[in-house]
């Protein structure tokens, strides 16, 4: 609407100044001057809040991508929460055809002998699995997976029921029309209830059905009234899987899966054998994932910081004290240059001192620094440093090696404590308190990271705080938070202030045009009488 306006008032043509010789144009331009300036000036404070929205956002950006790298719990080798990130073994196997293994926090012992006597499998079905002469093998009967399932019932001599084919596996029933095809068939079964996989293999001219877990749980039941399975090449319709059968340091056990996790180690069985498996503490995988934490940590705090401690530049004076936006005028008289130059000194100092931002990095000095209750980080050798450095952490790669190498519990204890008390927006200061105290320095992040940029809501519908501030792109906040709808009011109030500016441009035209009128009735009246009076002296 606003360019509209700005349309009008630039594109309207008028022919000023025919019989005053005045430029009319000229001289309301000067006389609009301070109504100009008065709009220009709402334009400037639009736009500091436009950049103010977009620093606010990049540090919203900036604190998303740090949870997301080591709060996401699909990303077990960062996620800092889990007391498994603090432990890390180096493995040898004396033979890895047997087994391998990995260690997480439970680990108890560091070698074990395991003997596996059998592995772990699926339930299996296959076509043709008996040789036998005469038979009709489903590729040479001349069907193919875009075969009907009518057109199959015809080559085998079946009778379909009411035109469907009907059966069960595992007790679940599948139907299908007679006219869907083959692989409509086998689709059904794989998106079934059944816990069966069904697949075709055309150079061998075999189905092979197996169940999607292993173990002797794991069966295949099929029911088929018409033998449909069996003309296909089914000699089967019932199996079961099989539990792995091991003896791990002397204990005979089963599992129904060939990978399983006991004391702290998982196993993954690959035959039959003998293995023995050592587990050493792995310090170095440890302190790099500690470390990437706390440089990426470290960067986080740095641009929140620049931000806060970041000056405004004054301009010299050209402008005013301070570089503020351009106004059209003004970009109007410069290079491209030196409008690009301009407009990042406008950019900087605008979130100086900014409270939200100071109680972030406030929460995050403080919870890196407060004692926890396995310790605090000073104590490992992660310390805060001087107060003027703010919330950035320093690391004594020495001692921090060595807690990992003698204590790696305490270590783990420090950073990833969980508190019986879950994260919640709405807790109460009590229970906020008692959260607080019980976590380790992770948990403590996480809820920070939570209070600013979470975007789930609280009893009241407020969002995390620098959301409900700026909003993110992506989300409703987008479009619905404080700067934004401080935006949108200088916008309605630019509209506004145009529409006046027009209006007056247009009474001041309408005015110059009455001059402009009793100016040429004057000149007529003078030339009629001087050719009157001329006309008389003759």
């Amino acid at each position: 609407m606003i360019n509209n306006v700005n349309n009008i008032l630039n594109q309207r043509l008028r022919l000023t100044g025919m019989a005053s010789g005045l430029d009319t144009d000229m001289i309301i331009k000067q006389m609009m001057y301070i109504e100009q300036m008065k709009v220009d000036k709402i334009k400037q404070d639009k736009q500091i809040l436009e950049w103010k929205r977009d620093d606010y956002r990049s540090i919203t950006n900036t604190l998303r991508t740090f949870k997301d790298e080591f709060f996401d719990i699909l990303k077990p080798d960062n996620y800092m929460r889990s007391a498994n990130t603090y432990f890390a073994y180096k493995v040898t196997t004396s033979n890895e055809s047997v087994a391998t293994a990995s260690g997480n926090s439970q680990v108890s012992m560091s070698e074990h002998t395991i003997t596996v006597s059998q592995l772990a499998k699926a339930a299996s079905l296959e076509t043709y699995d008996v040789e036998e002469e005469g038979v009709l093998r489903f590729g040479e009967a001349g069907l193919t997976l875009n075969s009907s399932i009518s057109k199959v019932a015809e080559r085998f001599d079946l009778e379909l029921a009411d035109g469907k084919l009907s059966f069960e596996i595992n007790d679940k029933t599948i139907e299908l029309g007679a006219n869907k095809t083959m692989k409509d068939f086998m689709n059904a079964i794989n998106a079934s209830d059944a816990n069966v996989k069904i697949s075709y293999s055309e150079f061998l001219d075999k189905f092979t059905m197996t169940t999607k877990t292993t173990g002797v749980d794991a069966k295949i039941n099929i029911e088929d009234d018409i033998g449909f399975f069996s003309a296909i090449g089914f000699t089967n319709l019932a199996a079961e899987g099989k539990d792995a059968e091991f003896k791990l340091d002397g204990k005979e056990s089963s599992r129904s899966s060939n990978i399983f996790t006991i004391d702290g180690v998982t196993y993954t069985l690959k035959g039959e054998g003998t293995s023995k498996i050592t587990l050493t503490q792995d310090t170095d995988a440890v302190f790099d994932k500690i470390k990437s934490f706390v440089d990426k940590y470290n960067e986080l705090v740095d641009k929140i910081t620049t931000k806060i401690n970041e000056e405004r530049p004054k301009s010299g004076g050209r402008y005013g004290s301070h570089y503020l936006p351009l106004t059209d005028e003004q970009k109007a008289d410069m290079k491209d240059g030196e409008i690009e130059k301009w407009e990042e000194n406008a950019k900087k100092g605008l979130l100086k001192s900014d409270t939200i931002l100071d109680g972030i990095l406030f929460d995050l000095r403080r919870a890196m620094g407060d004692i926890t209750e396995g310790g605090t980080l000073a104590s490992i050798g992660i310390s805060t440093g001087d107060w003027r450095e703010g919330a950035k952490l320093f690391i004594n790669e020495e001692k921090l090696k060595k807690a990992i190498n003698d204590n790696p519990d305490k270590v783990m204890d420090i950073f990833s404590r969980q508190s019986n008390i879950s994260y919640s927006p709405d807790a109460t200061a009590a229970q906020r308190k008692q959260r607080y105290e019980g976590n380790g320095v992770a948990e403590r992040l996480f809820d920070i990271l939570q209070d600013n940029i979470r975007t789930t809501r609280d009893k009241d519908g407020r969002k995390g705080v620098l959301l409900e501030k700026a909003g993110i792109v992506g989300d409703v906040t987008e479009f619905q938070s404080t700067l934004v709808d401080e935006i949108n009011k200088k916008d309605t109030l630019i509209e506004e202030m145009m529409r006046k500016l027009f209006s007056k441009e247009e009474s001041l035209y309408k005015k110059f045009a009455g001059l402009e009128t009793a100016l040429s009735r004057m000149s007529a009246q003078s030339a009629w009488m001087a050719q009157a009076f001329g006309a008389g002296q003759q």
